[in-house]
C-alpha cells in the first residue's frame, strides 16, 4: 500500500554505539540542570515530586496532551457524525423505524470501514483524555530510579518522507521527549525520574551519579 510505513530503528536502545558512549566529566548536579533546561523542568518542584505530588506549576505539562486528545475527539467525532448525517444514517436511527442490525447491513461498505476507523480513533482519543484528566485531578507522580539511555526511531514512507521520534529510556520505561533534548541525557548513568502514573508524562528528572 502507498501509505504503508516501514519502521526503521536507526538508533535504538540496543545500539552498541549508544551503550558504549563514554561518560563525560559533567557532575550529577550539572547534568540535572542541563536536563531541566532542555526539557523545561523546574527543579524547584523536586520537593513536591519526592513526596509523590504533582506541583501546581507542573500542571501545564499536561495541558498539551489534554488539548491533543480533545482535538482528536472533536475532529473524528464531528467528521463521523457529518458522514452519517449525509448518508441519512442518523435520521434512520432517530426515527426508530429500522433496527440497528438492518441499518448497519444497508450501510455502504466504504462508509462502514471509514466509520469503524474513525470510531477507533475517537475511542483512543477519549481514553487518553480520561487518563490525562485523572492525572490532573489525582495530582500524583511516580518516582523511579535506574540506568538511562536515549532512543531514536525513524519510520520511512514509501514516498521517501521520514518521521523521527526521540525517547529517554530509564529503568526500561520509555518517555517521549523533544528532539532538542535527546542529546542531553548521557547513556549508562543513573537517574531518578518523576512522571504521571497514567499517561506517563515526564515532569522532572535528576542525575544521580
Amino acid at each position: 500500500m502507498a501509505n504503508q510505513k516501514r519502521k526503521i530503528n536507526v538508533f535504538s536502545l540496543g545500539s552498541n554505539d549508544f551503550r558504549s558512549d563514554m561518560k563525560s566529566d559533567m557532575t550529577a548536579g550539572d547534568l540535572t540542570n542541563a536536563l531541566a533546561q532542555a526539557n523545561r523542568f523546574d527543579l524547584s518542584y523536586l520537593v513536591e515530586n519526592t513526596r509523590g505530588e504533582l506541583a501546581q506549576g507542573q500542571l501545564g505539562l499536561l495541558i498539551s496532551p489534554l488539548l491533543v486528545s480533545l482535538i482528536l475527539i472533536l475532529f473524528t467525532g464531528g467528521f463521523l457524525v457529518f458522514q452519517l448525517s449525509q448518508q441519512g444514517i442518523i435520521s434512520q436511527i432517530a426515527s426508530g423505524g429500522n433496527p440497528w442490525t438492518e441499518v448497519l447491513t444497508n450501510m455502504p461498505q466504504g462508509l462502514l470501514i471509514i466509520g469503524g476507523i474513525l470510531l477507533l480513533v475517537f475511542l483512543y482519543g477519549l481514553y487518553n483524555l480520561v487518563q490525562t484528566v485523572l492525572d490532573l485531578v489525582g495530582g500524583a507522580v511516580v518516582c523511579l530510579e535506574g540506568t538511562g539511555w536515549r532512543k531514536i526511531t525513524t519510520s520511512r514512507d514509501d514516498d521517501g518522507s521520514t518521521t523521527t521520534r526521540t525517547y529517554y529510556v530509564v529503568a526500561d520505561q520509555k518517555f517521549s521527549v523533544k528532539k532538542n533534548a535527546i542529546g542531553v541525557i548521557e547513556n549508562g548513568r543513573n537517574y531518578r525520574i518523576y512522571f504521571t502514573p497514567r499517561r506517563k508524562i515526564l515532569v522532572n528528572m535528576e542525575a544521580l551519579d
